[in-house]
């Protein structure tokens, strides 16, 4: 009662708001999915404007926006006209600090369907996203480009994101060699090459990842430090490696496929090599935690979980590694730090 009572409200008016929530989230997400913020950057336009620019009705696109402007997300002027507001602008595809991508996703069919199944994953334990769609998370990806492209993005601009906050928490400058495990289109990687000159490092991912793997990372291929190479981290990741740094990996795997990663990084690794988990950990108790949401995320979609520090420990141990330290970063994420036990 702690939460509702510190913000002046009942527990039921506040139980009563979040439900009553659930229009506003779905006209947010609608609003970056039609890419209005985007037709607003450059100041305000007529709702007829932005039905034709978005192919929807005029009177209908109307009613969304003045309901969320009378949340503080855009602006309706005196001649009926829409603009920006600070709580908009990071709808923008293009905003520095911008949540497109990641409302793309949390608004696309895949996303919202699951999430209306999370009845089925609480009965049995399994993925509802595998019930509903008779394939499993990556295997659709592989058959829906679009959607593919959403997650590639919001994944390349979440690394982007965190970046500096791991950089900072982590001295990376002891390494000779870094190899990014799943590391995505390289975003991570090329942050930690730009503050480490003195070290190469090596993208690693499935095949159809690094065919589309382009941008900052291939600044560092063009000048020998990086190598991008495609491959199944089931089987074996490349060799020689003084850190395999894996960012939002393990959590994907149930404990025996995330075992088998750890162990081909602990079979590679140089002597002395370090194994550094980038993850949420999750915390003891009634903490609040977006990881124990996470949780849900992966419960719906895979045969995982987020996991505690006594999970990883066991985990770590398990495929022959020791873990030595977690460091919290700025970030939702920690780095979990291994080495060969």
């Amino acid at each position: 009662m702690s939460d509702s009572t510190n913000i002046g409200m009942s527990p039921a008016a506040y139980l009563g708001q979040l439900i009553g929530n659930t229009g506003f989230i779905h006209a947010i997400l609608l609003a970056a999915k039609l890419g209005l913020a985007d037709l607003l950057k450059n100041g305000p336009v007529s709702i007829a404007d932005l039905a034709e620019a978005t192919g929807t009705h005029a009177g209908s696109l109307y009613r969304m926006l003045r309901a969320l402007a009378s949340r503080g997300i855009f602006s309706e002027d005196a001649d009926g006209r829409f603009s920006l507001t600070a709580l908009a602008d990071p709808l923008r595809s293009d905003a520095p600090d911008s949540i497109h991508n990641w409302a793309l996703f949390v608004g696309s069919e895949a996303e919202l369907q699951t999430w209306a199944h999370l009845s089925y994953s609480i009965r049995t334990g399994k993925p509802a996203f595998e019930h509903i769609f008779g394939k499993g998370w990556f295997n659709y990806l592989d058959e829906q480009p679009e959607m593919a492209h959403i997650f590639n993005n919001l994944m390349t601009n979440g690394s982007s994101s965190d970046a500096a906050a791991i950089i900072e928490a982590h001295d990376f400058s002891a390494y000779r060699k870094i190899v990014d495990i799943g590391g995505g289109h390289g975003a991570l990687l090329a942050h930690i090459l730009e503050q480490n000159p003195q070290f190469s490092g090596v993208l690693f991912d499935a095949p159809s990842v690094i065919a589309g793997a382009a941008g900052a990372i291939d600044t560092y291929v063009n000048q020998g430090r990086a190598e991008k190479v495609a491959g199944d981290f089931f089987e074996a990741v490349p060799n020689g490696g003084d850190a395999y740094v894996l960012k939002y990996i393990a959590h994907d795997w149930d404990d025996e496929r995330a075992i088998m990663i750890l162990k081909n990084c602990r079979q590679a690794m140089a002597e002395n090599g370090r194994v550094l988990l980038v993850e949420v950990v999750i915390p003891a108790g009634n903490a609040p935690s977006s990881g124990k949401f996470l949780d849900l995320e992966m419960l719906l979609y895979f045969y995982s979980r987020e996991r505690t520090e006594a999970e990883y420990r066991d985990l770590l141990q398990r495929a022959g590694l020791e873990l030595i330290r977690i460091t919290p970063t700025a970030s939702q994420f920690s780095i979990i730090e291994a080495v060969a036990a």
